[in-house]
């Protein structure tokens, strides 16, 4: 039990070192859905963003750096799921080995990484109270490792 313990300390202060690194934050989206011409929220969208060299160098799409970063912000991802299997499922993107440049963080250049959180076996179904859950657990994690919402 105490290994485990370190073991999560240990990759606790790992990740909020490459959240340091990246100068990580996220975004959090409604995910739409049409039925016909409806459009029906069924889920969320949870967007990482991460730099390269403490997002002073420029981004060139796809490049190595590019491409360690979105390694970097999958090994986060990947710790913020939950672990147990919910009526809920979570799918991280492909890396799109595109330039993301948002206004609310002055234009820099970032890696974008996107899980999206919808029912496991009906995707089209409204959000429930599952889907806010894992939402808000996500995020939770998130905090926990210094990741901030937006800057």
């Amino acid at each position: 039990m105490t290994e485990t313990r370190i073991e999560t300390a240990e990759v606790i202060e790992q990740l909020k070192e490459l959240v340091a690194l990246h100068s990580v934050c996220y975004e959090l989206f409604p995910h739409y859905e049409l039925n016909g011409h409806t459009p029906i929220k069924v889920g969320f969208s949870l967007e990482l963003y991460g730099t390269h060299d403490h997002g002073s160098s420029s981004l060139t799409p796809g490049c190595d750096k590019c491409m360690t970063t979105y390694k970097d912000l999958r090994r986060i991802a990947e710790w913020v799921l939950p672990k147990e299997e919910r009526p809920t499922a979570y799918e991280i993107e492909p890396f799109d080995r595109a330039m993301h440049e948002s206004p609310r963080r002055r234009l820099r250049p970032e890696v974008e990484l996107n899980i999206k959180i919808v029912h496991r076996h009906n995707p089209v179904r409204p959000i429930d109270a599952c889907e806010e859950r894992c939402r808000g657990e996500m995020e939770q994690r998130l905090s926990a490792i210094g990741v901030t919402r937006g800057n």
